[in-house]
């Protein structure tokens, strides 16, 4: 509650001040977002009054798993929705009707980017490398993207998927699931991969990144607001660009902020967690194979039917508008190749 008193305080305060187009009111979004690091420009971005700068009054529906946000926009709860590869495919062939505006999360010069991922375990488990999972009990969010990148290992390695237990364990639970021993072993994203490595003593990284996925969080906003308010999407688009620039340029500060979100997290262990992530509001061609090997991965893991076109989950026109309309948000990124 106090979260929520705060960012309305600091909303109120920035509208009054900045969003003068007109008179006009800024247009209220909400964006259901992950309950990790993955989302950090989104958490400064309200905080810091960005988006109301631009003329969007943007809420922020903080949820465990892409699963619970597709949910959340399908429910009518939320207009946008953070959207990752590893998932949301499989949400938009069961009917979502959004597309990704705008990159938040992964390194956009690559088609993999996989370094906040990571598996961990407990010493004396014997477990020292992914073929050692076969045959154990390994807890993550089942269809999330930790369960994808494992996949994509146990695949490299020669172990088959069967031969190893998945355990639906929701992200927030992975220190304690571990620690208490009802798994070998744990698959997460960050903080949370972090956070094991702060909080269980006798914690030992299997596994980290390594370039066998490319795991990207595009922000989607919803069909019919693309169609009827493009201009509203544009100016959300331009508060993304700003917030993602004001994180990267601000790691200290934007850890801080990550610690009133995301539930368990101290500005320690969030500062450890942001090394490993890379905030990019482009869409380039790296990001667009990577939708299409994304959409092959799935449907070999049963979890896609069919192939998938990426014009049917992302939309373009908005962010390559800004990149020309607001260069400087973009400078201190590494160029395409």
């Amino acid at each position: 509650m106090r979260r929520i008193a705060f960012t309305g305080a600091l909303a109120v305060m920035a509208a009054g001040l900045v969003w003068t187009a007109g008179a006009q009111q800024p247009a209220v979004l909400t964006a259901a977002v992950g309950a990790n690091m993955n989302h950090v420009p989104s958490f400064v971005g309200v905080e810091k009054g960005i988006f109301l700068k631009h003329g969007v009054d943007l809420k922020l529906k903080v949820l465990a798993t892409g699963q619970e946000m597709a949910k959340a926009l399908q429910a009518g709860e939320a207009q946008i929705i953070g959207s990752a590869f590893s998932n949301y495919p499989v949400a938009v062939e069961r009917g979502m009707a959004a597309r990704g505006v705008v990159g938040m999360m992964g390194d956009r010069t690559s088609r993999y980017s996989d370094d906040p991922v990571s598996v961990w375990t407990r010493k004396g488990t014997g477990i020292a490398k992914i073929e050692d999972l076969a045959g154990r009990r390994v807890g993550t969010a089942v269809g999330g993207t930790a369960d994808e990148y494992l996949g994509v290992l146990l695949k490299k390695k020669g172990v088959p998927r069967e031969k190893v237990s998945f355990l639906n364990v929701p992200p927030g639970n992975a220190v304690s699931t571990l620690q208490g021993g009802s798994v070998d072993a744990v698959a997460v994203w960050e903080p949370f991969g972090s956070l094991v490595q702060s909080k269980v003593p006798d914690a030992v990284l299997v596994s980290r990144g390594g370039g066998h996925l490319g795991y990207y969080i595009n922000m989607a906003v919803r069909n019919d607001v693309i169609e009827k308010t493009p201009d509203v999407v544009e100016r959300y688009v331009i508060g993304v660009a700003e917030a993602a620039q004001y994180t990267r340029k601000n790691i200290d500060e934007a850890a801080e902020i990550a610690t009133r979100w995301v539930a368990g997290l101290d500005a320690a262990v969030a500062k450890q967690a942001l090394r490993q992530m890379t905030f990019d509001p482009r869409i380039t061609p790296h990001t667009i194979a990577s939708w299409d090997e994304n959409v092959k991965i799935l449907i070999e893991q049963k979890k896609l039917k069919a192939v998938l076109p990426w014009q049917q989950g992302i939309e373009l026109r908005f962010i390559e508008k800004v990149t020309k309309s607001h260069p400087q948000l973009f400078t201190d990124l590494k160029p395409v190749p």
